[in-house]
């Protein structure tokens, strides 16, 4: 049954009472309403504090999510965290799931704005110098991520849309691989390695799951994390002398 107008009303009442909370006025009065600039100006602080709602919202997640996983995080442990009313969490992010999904892509991301940005850390590197620069990166966004792949991972095996979110995440770190070994030359790669399985070599080498076994398990600092896959990657990957073999497109 769709929605009533009443419960509507009952979701933007209490948003306007959070931003009310907060120092906003989201009521205008007849004379406010009909100024541009009052309007304009309205806007921006309205944006303004829907944006540090949500990034608010994301603290939480990562705090309370850490703390009690994925299915021990209700929204209204969330939203009392983060210092709002339930129906503003759903406003800000629709469900708790998305929080979840977001959380993690500020993870995976860091400083880079797109997967096109992080790949182009690795221009004209030659086949061994862009190994050991793809081993320091999964060492950096493991660090930032470690938490949210295995908060993924536990809640994907009780939730299908979450386990479709992960499979995502897990092709798109693929795609990035793509990315970087697709200009190493087929002279450089072991013999026999075709491009495709250099590329699932080095998927799955560099996996939350072997993060997961060295670092938690082990006790590999993130430094002896870093090495271990450079050597590993390398050893899988390249011909023995490809430090001599020019990039492709070169």
């Amino acid at each position: 049954m769709a929605p009533s107008y009443h419960a509507f009303k009952w979701r933007y009442s209490s948003l306007d009472r959070d931003l009310k909370a907060r120092g906003y006025a989201a009521a205008m009065t007849v004379d406010e309403a009909g100024d541009p600039k009052h309007r304009s100006r309205q806007k921006r602080v309205g944006d303004a504090l829907r944006r540090d709602t949500r990034h608010r919202l994301l603290e939480a997640a990562a705090e309370e999510f850490a703390a009690h996983g994925y299915a021990g995080t209700t929204v209204t442990r969330l939203a009392a965290a983060a210092g709002v009313s339930v129906p503003t969490l759903y406003l800000a992010w629709g469900s708790k799931r998305e929080l979840l999904r977001g959380y993690m892509e500020k993870a995976l991301s860091g400083t880079a704005s797109s997967p096109e940005d992080a790949a182009s850390r690795f221009a004209g590197m030659p086949p061994p110098e862009r190994l050991a620069e793809l081993a320091e990166l999964v060492a950096e966004v493991a660090e930032r991520a470690a938490t949210g792949w295995r908060l993924y991972r536990d809640a994907s095996a009780v939730d299908p849309e979450i386990a479709a979110d992960w499979n995502e995440l897990q092709l798109l770190r693929r795609g990035l691989f793509a990315r970087v070994l697709d200009e190493i030359p087929a002279a450089a790669l072991a013999d026999g390695l075709t491009r495709e399985a250099a590329i699932d070599t080095a998927w799955t080498i560099a996996s939350p799951d072997t993060y997961d076994l060295l670092v938690r398990r082990l006790g590999y600092g993130r430094d002896g994390f870093r090495d271990w896959m450079k050597r590993t990657l390398t050893a899988a990957i390249l011909a023995p002398g490809a430090a001599g073999t020019a990039m492709s497109g070169a």
